[in-house]
């Protein structure tokens, strides 16, 4: 049963694909010949191929191809009308025949498609650029510059329109949706769709050698999905190594993980970018590692007062932490600042460093109170799981010397001083693409891959 709050914003889509499409029949309508069908057939194929080749990019289903390619080539050689049936046709089959995506998402998916290829296409003629089936009268040197803007104006449409739909539909901001799915990377998406000209100059020496852009078609889908599929493994490692460690202490098991949630909430909240949340997630995640050992297991376990002994082996566990960490080269510098200041305190009495103010890493100052939400929010060996009113009130009480006041008010904004089934979770970050749809999960981008926004 699709959700009625995205069907109007699909109706609304498929109606401009519609009006897209008559204006670019009636004002550019194509020089119909055998040869035009011709090539909109063999692009068809590819595009059907290249469909076959969509990959996963986040846990909730999320897929992504580079179909784009054709589309930008069928701008080249068939211009607007082309590049929109192809679109189109496409897009019909793989949503409704070969991913067989409900009819909601499905539609939303070559709608949209729909009005970015045919935009792109008036926008290729409006600046100058001249499609043409005619090796003779293809000049590359005048398509360069309006080949680019439309390529740019096909990854922004795009973007711009799931962006639209899952920002709606989820009520989230706008530019924070925005930056998870395109951002800066719609730049790395035009700088790279110059392989689009691969399509003209194939059709010029054979009509049959155009079959041979599947090639680079392979090469950018298993490039970026070797490089996503690494990046998905290498963070469900990391949750499986951490939820090992704390399934040995029924009292922290999960702990890091709600703390990351938080912690990405309240970065989200704060407008931090999404590549520097998901730093701050990782820091998170990794907080307490330092406290790997026996001595900590008995010491997490212990009801009683603590020694001076153990008070200060506990304190060592950001510095321990650290060490343990720091031999994997992948990490960023902000991951170790994060795990081992996530004990400072605004005034200057934490551990390890008794660093101050701003001198404290904004990730290690949310994750300070992240964590102290969940510790408080958790039964602990010597109390009770504290009401959500003494959270909230612990916080205030304590913003100022502890706490980063601005930290805290975004904790509260972002809803996070809750028990975590009611937290909100952040959106799983994907990989590359350069073509968004909305399927069955969120994605974002990082490179110039056909992106499919699944929501």
């Amino acid at each position: 049963m699709p959700d009625r709050r995205t069907v109007l914003p699909v109706v609304l889509t498929a109606v401009s694909a519609a009006l897209v499409a008559a204006f670019v029949f009636i004002v550019h309508a194509p020089h119909l010949s055998p040869q035009w069908f011709l090539a909109l057939g063999v692009l068809l194929l590819l595009g059907i191929a290249s469909t076959s080749l969509a990959f996963r990019v986040t846990e909730k289903g999320s897929t992504t191809d580079v179909n784009y390619l054709l589309e930008l080539g069928a701008v080249l050689l068939l211009g607007a009308p082309g590049a929109l049936c192809l679109a189109f046709l496409s897009g019909l089959i793989s949503q409704f025949f070969v991913q067989k995506k409900p009819w909601v998402k499905a539609t939303f998916n070559v709608a949209q498609w729909t009005v970015a290829a045919g935009l792109s296409g008036l926008l290729y003629s409006a600046l100058g650029g001249d499609p043409t089936l005619s090796k003779a009268e293809f000049d590359f040197g005048a398509s360069v510059l309006p080949f680019l803007g439309a390529a740019g104006s096909y990854f922004l449409l795009n973007s711009i329109a799931v962006t639209a739909i899952i920002s709606y539909s989820e009520r989230q901001r706008f530019f924070e949706v925005w930056k998870r799915l395109a951002g800066a990377n719609i730049l790395a998406d035009v700088i790279s769709s110059p392989l689009a000209f691969l399509i003209p100059w194939l059709f010029y020496w054979n009509v049959a050698a155009v079959f041979l852009a599947i090639v680079p078609i392979i090469g950018l889908r298993y490039s970026y999905g070797v490089n996503i599929e690494l990046q998905q493994l290498n963070r469900d490692l990391l949750r499986v190594l951490i939820k090992t460690l704390e399934a040995q202490d029924p009292y922290t098991s999960g702990h890091s993980i709600r703390v990351a949630e938080r912690a990405r909430s309240i970065a989200a909240e704060l407008g931090i970018s999404s590549r520097k949340a998901r730093l701050i997630e990782t820091g998170a995640l990794l907080h307490d590692i330092g406290k790997i050992g026996t001595e900590f297991s008995r010491i997490l376990r212990q009801k009683g007062p603590l020694t001076p002994r153990q008070r200060d082996l506990i304190r060592s566990h950001p510095a321990r932490g650290v060490d343990i960490i720091k031999p994997i080269r992948a990490l960023d510098p902000m991951v170790l600042q994060c795990v081992r200041h996530h004990h400072e305190r605004i005034d200057g009495t934490g551990y390890p460093d008794g660093l101050a103010d701003d001198d404290i890493p904004l990730g290690a100052r949310i994750i300070m109170v992240s964590d102290t939400i969940d510790a408080m929010l958790t039964a602990r060996p010597y109390r009770d799981a504290l009401p959500v009113e003494v959270v909230e009130a612990e916080l205030q009480k304590h913003t100022g010397t502890q706490f980063d006041p601005d930290v805290v008010e975004a904790a509260i904004r972002a809803g996070v001083v809750t028990d975590i089934a009611e937290a909100p979770t952040p959106v799983a970050e994907p990989g590359a693409q350069s073509k968004n749809s909305i399927s069955d999960a969120t994605s974002g981008s990082a490179g110039a891959v056909r992106r499919k926004a699944e929501g």
